[in-house]
């Protein structure tokens, strides 16, 4: 996978992260339903990112 593919990634990932620590700050806020939704949203696409990542990496060293 070429360098800046990873970057993508990683960039994409940290933006995660930071959503996260970011919406915490608030999250007394907002109700506990609220709140979990937000995270759980977050945590799918965290996954969801490291899927396509993995697929991208698969599928290049598959064709190669």
């Amino acid at each position: 996978m070429h360098w800046f593919r990873k970057a993508r990634y990683a960039v994409s990932l940290a933006v995660i992260l930071f959503t996260g620590v970011g919406f915490a700050a608030q999250a007394g806020e907002h109700s506990t339903w609220y709140v979990l939704r937000i995270y759980l949203v977050l945590a799918g696409l965290f996954v969801v990112t490291i899927g396509i990542a993995y697929t991208d990496y698969s599928v290049a060293e598959w064709l190669s």
